[in-house]
C-alpha cells in the first residue's frame, strides 16, 4: 500500500470524544506509515495535547469563521501537498472548502462528522456536504440515516466509521482499517 499524506483540520477550542478520536486516528495511522498532520488553532487544547500522541500540529487561526482562515489554509495548502484533508468541525470544513475552492480543488476532502445535531438544510450546506466534500464519514449508524433521510444527500457517499477503542466493541484496528481505505479510495492511491 501507497503511504498518504493526510492532514486533519479542526478548528474546535474544546476537548472531548472528537478531538481524542482525531488524535488516536492520527497516531495509529502514522504508525502503519502515513504522513498526517493536524491543522488546529493555537489556543486549542488539541494542539497542546497532539505533541503527546506523536502528532505533527501545525498552528493556524481557524478558530472562527473569518476571511483570516481562509488564506491562512489556502497559504499552507498552497505549500504542502497532501493526498487527502479530512475536516471535523463546522468551522474548519467551510474554511477549508472554500480555501480548496480557491486552489481550484487539489486535494479531496473528507467530512468527518461527529455529532447528532441536525445538519442544516440550505443550499450553501448542501453544497459544502455534496460538492465540497468527496465522502461523509460519520460515528455512526443513526447519523448516516439521518443525513440520508433528513438532508438528501446520497447513501453511496457516506460511510458509517464508529470510533475504535482498545477492547471495545468496536476495534480501534478496526477503525484504522476502515478509514484508512477510505482515504485511499478518494485519493485514488492504493
Amino acid at each position: 500500500m501507497t503511504p498518504l499524506a493526510i492532514v486533519h483540520t479542526e478548528s474546535s477550542l474544546d476537548w472531548g470524544g472528537q478531538q481524542i478520536r482525531i488524535l488516536s486516528e492520527s497516531q495509529g495511522l502514522i504508525r502503519r506509515g502515513h504522513d498526517v498532520k493536524l491543522i488546529c488553532p493555537p489556543e486549542a487544547r488539541i494542539f497542546a495535547e497532539a505533541k503527546n500522541w506523536d502528532v505533527p500540529a501545525i498552528a493556524l487561526p481557524i478558530a472562527r469563521k473569518r476571511p483570516l482562515g481562509v488564506k491562512v489554509l489556502y497559504e499552507w495548502l498552497r505549500r504542502n501537498r497532501c493526498d487527502v484533508v479530512t475536516t471535523h468541525s463546522s468551522t474548519d470544513s467551510w474554511l477549508t472548502a472554500l480555501a480548496l475552492l480557491a486552489l481550484g480543488r487539489p486535494y479531496p476532502v473528507v467530512r468527518l462528522r461527529h455529532l447528532s445535531a441536525p445538519v442544516p438544510r440550505n443550499a450553501a450546506t448542501r453544497w459544502l456536504y455534496t460538492r465540497a466534500t468527496k465522502r461523509i464519514i460519520v460515528t455512526g449508524e443513526a447519523l448516516k440515516r439521518q443525513l440520508i433521510e433528513r438532508n438528501g444527500f446520497a447513501a453511496e457517499r457516506i460511510d458509517s466509521v464508529p470510533t475504535g477503542i482498545e477492547g471495545g466493541p468496536f476495534a480501534y484496528e478496526t477503525m484504522l482499517d476502515r478509514m484508512e481505505t477510505i482515504y485511499q479510495q478518494v485519493s485514488g492511491k492504493r
